[in-house]
């Protein structure tokens, strides 16, 4: 589960430890509608983990398992 590993809002990071020794098959790094920035990683066991960085105070990530164009939402992770 990505968590935060410190308790200070400033200082705070995330750690996703479901994604440690996935093998990464696609990265793509675009901007959001909202003029942020979204990090896309797919992986070759058919998971993909998002990354969007919004210009506000909020975080949010998922990680999804992707077949013949459909999405399952495995995980969110939100502040």
């Amino acid at each position: 589960m990505c968590s935060p590993t410190e308790n200070d809002e400033f200082n705070a990071m995330i750690e996703c430890a479901e994604l440690a020794g996935k093998t990464v098959e696609r990265l793509r790094l675009s901007r959001t509608e909202l003029g942020g920035q979204e990090l896309h990683l797919e992986f070759t066991d058919g998971t993909a983990f998002s990354l969007s960085v919004e210009p506000s105070t909020m975080r949010s990530a998922q990680l999804v398992f992707q077949s013949e164009g459909q999405i399952e939402t495995i995980r969110n992770y939100e502040e």
